[in-house]
């Protein structure tokens, strides 16, 4: 690792000497053979003790850099942490090229750095240090503008940057011996979840005096689904990955990269006349940014438009236009050749077929790879055949997006790893594409993420009994109390998950006395409007009615509603689905009058939803159910 230590064969020889220097010093003293003997046979133990020590921490030492350098996109030569002055190509670390030229007898694939407005709060963020994030769309000049700050400002520290989510765990594994380093997150919503970066996860890399910087980047189409409205969006359980994500968030120093350059900025970029490159840029169009200029990003969305046109090349853009679907589900891998070329068929059928005279698939994958410029940028698909294929970020967030086929959907699911295929999943939820979620639900919920078994059970699709799902949960909360304080948001709302499967079990005066205590410790800490109390509350409300006490629990129940809208608003997910759940429970409890009376106005304000939402799905059998009691 940059900052670990392994000099181990010296410290071997050390070993040797220092043994063999006692054993005659022994035996002058004592002079005795049978004392010699006797101290050179312990002695030799010794030694051969330190010899097989120092060996197996020499082992464990190269099984260790053998994974990092696997986990790492740029390791050294050796496996470890390279020094950021060392690292001199930015298209390494996630820059987009530019027109390749040749300057000075070397090929150039990026123009010249040009100093940033945002730089002074950009330096001051680096130099506070903790988890940086800069914010931006695509081809603002995030990237860019975080790798010359990190080599101005941190020269002398080691550059970490994880390949992969399941990358993060493997540098936390070996995590205590770092000191100064940069654990670099280009695109951080690749990271973030289950199995990679949650508060918990940052928490480790920062730990205290250790002189650690998080810098990462994030689109942002990427930050806004993080945004307090996006909030409404999803409801119960699912929210908890919603909250999760956002806590991460919330623990960094924000930095907003604007797309277009300001007058300042292009000042400062006409001063580097020498770059033909940035003197074509200046001269576009000033409602596009530079960098997104130098990128070619407008002319490729104009290139993948206009390939539609039967006879031209509609085959290339049905092949473009699934992998974009496929980052848009959060995939964030190429996508296996085998797997493009199966599903690119759909976007050509619903096109029109063979009516776009489609071009075979070989030309078409030639004009799809091909870049803007004859001299390099970027092209409309990255990759080859054999390590797969991902859609240029430039177009994933084009404001006119048609929805996501299902066969993409399931493709992608099954092609990630769980932990990714959960937050995949998660997506497919707010599409309303809950039933096609439900094997991705099922592997993560096998795989220990409670959320995703709390989803299933809310939804009617519960993958084991209770009691399961109930040591999972309490496994977990017994993890975080041991990490966090009792009055985390991540140890409550995991204490939170303990006191709902406990419901689930039956046990329900159990489970009020549960979420009682835990509804007044989160008040003090989040707030008594804080959405985490407010399905406290209801969860009071819920294993009262269910433990007999009806007419209570009733009285509760609305009250809990309301609360949840007040604060809320009557539209909010969470509201629908808090009212769905008192409709079934008066059902299960036989109140069908009850039911009835509510039902109306509920089946009316889920006709918004779409039809395969989990909720309208929810409503529609309970409806069902109660209509054929009546």
């Amino acid at each position: 690792m940059g900052a670990t230590r392994g000099p181990y064969r010296w410290l071997r020889l050390v070993a040797m000497a220092t043994v063999s220097a006692l054993i005659g010093l022994f035996t002058a003293l004592w002079g005795s053979e049978a004392w010699a003997g006797v101290l050179g046979a312990a002695v030799a133990a010794v030694v051969s003790a330190v010899a097989v020590g120092v060996q197996t921490q020499m082992q464990r030492q190269a099984e260790s850099a053998h994974h990092r350098s696997r986990a790492l996109d740029v390791p050294s030569p050796e496996g470890r942490f390279p020094l950021v002055r060392d690292m001199h190509d930015p298209i390494a670390v996630g820059v987009h090229p530019a027109e390749t030229i040749e300057q000075g007898g070397t090929i150039d694939r990026v123009p010249a750095y040009v100093t940033r407005d945002i730089e002074p709060h950009l330096h001051a963020a680096l130099r506070r240090g903790g988890f940086v994030l800069l914010i931006g769309e695509s081809t603002a000049g995030k990237t860019r503008a975080a790798f010359e700050a990190m080599r101005l400002l941190h020269p002398d520290y080691h550059f970490a940057a994880p390949s992969m989510r399941e990358a993060v765990e493997v540098l936390l594994s070996d995590w205590g011996a770092v000191h100064r380093c940069i654990v670099w997150l280009d695109d951080l919503e690749r990271f973030l979840g289950p199995g990679g970066l949650t508060t918990s996860t940052l928490h480790r890399l920062l730990l205290l005096d250790r002189q650690v910087l998080v810098l990462a980047t994030m689109r942002s189409h990427e930050y806004d689904r993080y945004r307090d409205r996006a909030e409404t969006e999803t409801s119960g359980s699912a929210q908890e990955v919603w909250r999760q994500g956002r806590a991460v968030l919330r623990q960094a120093q924000v930095v907003h990269v604007e797309r277009r350059w300001t007058h300042a900025e292009r000042e400062r970029a006409r001063a580097v006349v020498a770059d033909p490159r940035l003197v074509r840029a200046l001269a576009g169009d000033e409602r596009l940014g530079v960098a997104e200029l130098l990128a070619a990003g407008p002319e490729l969305v104009e290139a993948w438009q206009h390939a539609w046109i039967p006879g031209h090349h509609p085959r290339g853009a049905a092949l473009v236009a699934t992998a974009v679907d496929a980052r848009r589900t959060g995939y964030h891998r190429p996508l296996p050749a085998e797997i493009l070329q199966q599903l690119h068929e759909g976007y050509l059928a619903r096109r029109g077929g063979v009516e776009l005279r489609p071009e075979p698939l070989s030309e078409a994958l030639h004009w799809a790879l091909t870049p803007t410029f004859p001299a390099g940028a970027n092209s409309l698909l990255l990759g080859d055949a054999e390590h797969g294929y991902m859609a240029f970020d430039y177009l994933i967030d084009l404001s006119v997006q048609e929805s996501i086929p299902e066969a993409v959907w399931v493709a992608v699911m099954e092609l990630a790893p769980i932990h990714e295929a959960y937050t995949i999943a998660y997506n497919a939820v707010i599409a309303g594409q809950f039933m096609l979620a439900v094997p991705a639900m099922r592997r993560a919920a096998q795989a220990g993420i409670g959320e995703a078994e709390a989803i299933l059970w809310e939804s009617g699709e519960p993958m084991r009994p209770a009691e399961e799902g109930l040591i999972v949960a309490q496994q977990r909360m017994q993890a975080l109390i041991q990490e966090f304080s009792t009055d985390h948001e991540e140890t409550l709302i995991a204490e939170s998950m303990v006191a709902f499967f406990t419901m689930r079990s039956g046990r329900y005066s159990e489970a009020r006395h549960l979420y009682e205590q835990l509804a007044n410790r989160a008040a003090e800490a989040l707030g008594h409007n804080h959405r985490i109390v407010l399905g406290m509350e209801f969860g009071i409300a819920t294993s009262t009615f269910s433990a007999g006490a009806q007419d209570e629990g009733l009285a509760l129940l609305e009250a809990a509603v309301r609360n949840s809208a007040i604060t809320l608003g009557p539209e909010d997910l969470t509201v629908l689905d808090r009212r769905k759940a008192v409709v079934q429970l008066l059902v299960e409890a036989g109140q069908h009058d009850e039911a009835l009376q509510r039902l109306p106005g509920l089946e009316a304000d889920c006709s918004r939803l779409s039809p395969t939402h989990p909720i309208a799905v929810a409503v529609r059998r309970v409806a069902s159910q109660l209509r054929q009691r009546t």
